[in-house]
Parts: C-alpha cells; sequence; structure tokens
C-alpha cells in the first residue's frame, strides 16, 4: 500500500512549490545578450517601449506581491489547520459571513484593476497622442500578402520587409513616426523593441519610435 504519511505529503508539497517558483526565472531567462533579439521587449530602444516596459515592470510587480500574499496564506492555512496524527476526525466550528472579511476582498481588487487601468490607459494616452516635430521622419508601413512595404515619402525611398530608423541622438532627437497602411486584409504589426502591436486601422495609429 502506498505511503500517504505526513513526510510523503511534505516531499510531494516540496516539489510541487519548487516547479511553481522555477518556472518564472526560467522564462525570463534568455541569452547572455539580450540586445540581439529584436523581440526582446526588456531591451527598448524607443521612446513607446520604454514607457510599455515600465508599465510591465509595475503590473509584474503588483502581481508578483499578490502571488506571495495568496501564497503565503495558503501555505500557512496548510501548516496550521492540516491533517495532525491526534486529529479526533471532529469538524471544527464553522463561521457564517464576517462583513469586514467580504468588504476587504471586494473593495482590495477593485482598487487594483483601478489602478493598473488608469496606468495602462495614461500610458496608452501618451504614446498615441505624442506629439509630431518638424524634424521628424514620416514612414508608411504597407502590409501585403505576405510582406511588408515601408515608404520613406521625404526621403522618396521604398522598402520591401525592412524597416531602417535613424539612432536618434538625445541632445538632438530624430524622431521616426509610422503610419500604418494595408493593401488588402489586416495585418499584426508589432516590433517590441520599438512599441506594443498594433494593426491598420481606417485611422491609422502613428508610433513615435524616437
Amino acid at each position: 500500500m502506498q505511503n500517504r504519511g505526513p513526510s510523503n505529503w511534505k516531499m510531494r508539497f516540496a516539489v510541487q512549490l519548487i516547479v511553481l517558483l522555477y518556472l518564472p526565472v526560467a522564462a525570463l531567462a534568455g541569452p547572455a545578450d539580450r540586445s540581439i533579439s529584436p523581440t526582446n521587449i526588456f531591451a527598448p530602444v524607443s521612446t513607446p517601449a520604454h514607457s510599455i516596459l515600465g508599465l510591465s515592470l509595475f503590473v509584474l510587480a503588483v502581481t508578483a506581491a499578490i502571488f506571495v500574499i495568496v501564497f503565503s496564506l495558503l501555505v500557512y492555512c496548510v501548516a496550521r489547520f492540516g491533517k495532525r496524527a491526534d486529529d479526533d476526525g471532529r469538524e471544527p466550528p464553522q463561521v457564517y459571513g464576517s462583513t469586514q472579511v467580504e468588504l476587504a476582498w471586494t473593495v482590495i481588487p477593485i482598487l487594483i484593476v483601478v489602478v493598473l487601468f488608469m496606468a495602462t490607459a495614461r500610458v496608452i494616452a501618451s504614446i498615441q497622442k505624442a506629439a509630431r516635430p518638424a524634424n521628424a521622419i514620416q514612414v508608411i508601413a504597407i502590409g501585403h500578402q505576405f510582406w511588408w512595404e515601408y515608404r520613406y515619402p521625404g526621403l522618396k525611398v521604398v522598402t520591401a520587409n525592412e524597416l531602417h530608423v535613424p539612432v536618434s541622438d538625445p541632445a538632438h532627437p530624430t524622431p521616426t513616426f509610422i503610419t500604418l497602411l494595408s493593401a488588402d486584409t489586416d495585418h499584426s504589426f508589432w516590433v517590441p523593441r520599438l512599441a506594443g502591436k498594433t494593426g491598420p486601422d481606417s485611422q491609422p495609429p502613428q508610433y513615435d519610435v524616437d
């Protein structure tokens, strides 16, 4: 017969805990030089990408705090109120209703959602309403099946599947604004190190990738 005693239960719990804590670390692990990958959101090279990274880290911190609190309470309850060898098998006293607890688990999640919503709305508004200076480079990205066409009206240059933007000097910034269009159907445009994922619209969004 399989041993289901306390020691066996604790061993299984320890293994599950190690696996659970290892997964986020493994997911964040990557190559030694993160700047090589163009899909790495943790190496931003534009104004919108820096804003998105800051928002992502803020959301990650909030959710990590929630995870630590909930998981700590779970571990405490399992360790404190788990079945013991001297347990007489009687049902513990049942408590029905608690105004304070019910208010806490209603108000706190609402406040968390409101804070995350406001932070996200602020970042989205700052990206979509960025002012275009006179020296900005205009790029028109046109989605085709199945390639991207990039037009530079001011430079009279057209490229296929290659987006070239200048490296902007912080002292004399030269931002690049990208207008998204489609030649046929809906396309998703996303360069993680430049900006968030989007697609052509009836009023195409424009992004400052300074």
